[in-house]
């Protein structure tokens, strides 16, 4: 194995996950959105500077939403203004790379008063490889935000949250090939997310770690057999005791990274998972979490400069809702893109079940929500770092739970000027 082929494992599928320009890809919800995951530059997507590759962006936008809270009635229409700046280094080391970005955004409403306008994003990330057959993966991401709450809650049970959060990730992940196609890898994960508000969603630290064996299947695939282990502890804080939302994690999942042949590509990860509670006297009766998981996608490239992605999703999440301590988030999505000549666009159908175990205190019922979601954009690329772009979403959550249930219309118009 190659050192070349084995950095192209890793940055193919990044570079599959966002579009050439910043902010072209259709939010897959209505939900307020982060800025998309920074890329490895490419060739002309960067500005020399010394040793470094400056990749500068600028996102203006403008959207009317006919449902800013995601409310079940009395819905509040308004417009949200947003103007996002990227400023991405980059210095690539042969096949090794160490990067940063720095994000400031800006949102407000035409009409509703935010208690913070201003959101902020950083990652700083690297990638090393030596001859030795030694690799090493580091990132650090930093969030302060408050209406990107797929931050705080990735299944989507948390809608809208003005009092502003802190997010922290570290990670890092140590690989050794010891044959010309087989390794082994270990790799561990720190989240940290602290709220302003622990009504909305409590802080909490989840920890993980885990540990595989890998094999390359060809130049540009990986394959890897995981063994996980999850510890999540949900602070406590005055008058509420979360201690019964603790819970630990053993999972086995088989990996799948890279291409699968010239026109199909994948990063996807399938398993089973057990997670664990400790039930107290006196605790909501929480029983633990066994079964399948799956997190990622397949995508095709079609002719004529289209693409085709299938995203599937099952996991279980850390619940806020009454005395449940966790959901299970069930569904897929499907995207169809395409870009030929200045023109691109996509269209976008999303499906989720998110369910529940124990009934609501207040009627008695145990909590089942179905999301569907679809969408539309279209955009022009004038020149490589000036673009136009628009699109609709369309977003219906029915759940059992009145108050859970909305309807969400979100038009948007935003100009991208950069890398």
């Amino acid at each position: 194995m190659t050192r070349k082929s084995l950095i192209s494992v890793w940055v193919v599928p990044c570079a599959l996950m966002v579009l050439p320009a910043v902010a072209q890809d259709l939010p897959s919800t209505t939900a307020y959105t982060s800025p998309p995951e920074a890329k490895p530059a490419a060739a002309g997507e960067a500005i020399p500077v010394g040793p470094f590759l400056f990749s500068p962006a600028l996102q203006l936008s403008w959207q009317d939403r006919d449902n800013i809270f995601f409310t079940p009635d009395n819905e509040v229409a308004d417009n949200v203004y947003l103007a996002r700046a990227r400023f991405l280094f980059e210095l690539p080391i042969y096949e090794s790379y160490v990067q940063f970005s720095y994000t400031p955004q800006y949102r407000d409403f035409k009409n509703y008063e935010l208690i913070d306008k201003w959101s902020h994003f950083a990652t700083a990330a690297a990638a090393f490889q030596f001859a030795s057959g030694v690799t090493l993966d580091l990132s650090y991401n930093y969030v302060d935000g408050n209406l990107e709450t797929r931050e705080v809650d990735p299944g989507g049970e948390l809608l809208f949250g003005d009092p502003g959060f802190i997010k922290q990730e570290a990670s890092l992940r140590l690989g050794y090939w010891f044959a010309p196609r087989d390794g082994l890898f270990a790799e561990g994960e720190w989240t940290n997310v602290d709220y302003d508000n622990p009504d909305l969603f409590f802080p909490y630290t989840r920890l993980f770690a885990g540990l595989g064996w890998q094999h390359q299947l060809s130049e540009l695939l990986v394959m890897d057999l995981r063994y996980g282990r999850i510890e999540f502890d949900a602070d406590d804080y005055p008058g509420v005791d979360n201690s019964f939302r603790d819970s630990e994690s053993d999972e086995l999942t088989l990996g799948l990274n890279g291409q699968l042949n010239a026109v199909t590509s994948a990063e996807l990860r399938v398993g089973y998972r057990h997670t664990k509670y400790e039930v107290l006297p006196g605790d909501p009766p929480t029983e633990d979490y066994e079964g399948y998981v799956a997190n990622g996608f397949i995508s095709w490239e079609l002719a004529h400069g289209s693409t085709l992605r299938l995203d599937a999703l099952r996991s279980d999440y850390p619940s806020n809702f009454d005395l449940n301590a966790y959901y299970v988030a069930t569904g897929g999505s499907l995207m169809y893109g395409l870009d030929r000549g200045g023109f691109y666009g996509q269209l976008r159908g999303l499906y989720q079940q998110n369910d529940y175990e124990l009934p609501d205190l207040t009627t008695g019922i145990v909590r089942s929500d179905e999301l569907l979601a679809a969408g539309v954009g279209l955009g022009y690329r004038f020149t490589s770092i000036l673009s136009l772009w628009g699109s609709y979403l369309y977003e219906d959550r029915d759940s059992n739970i009145y108050e859970a249930t909305y309807k969400s219309n979100v038009f948007t118009l935003g100009l991208v000027i950069g890398y």
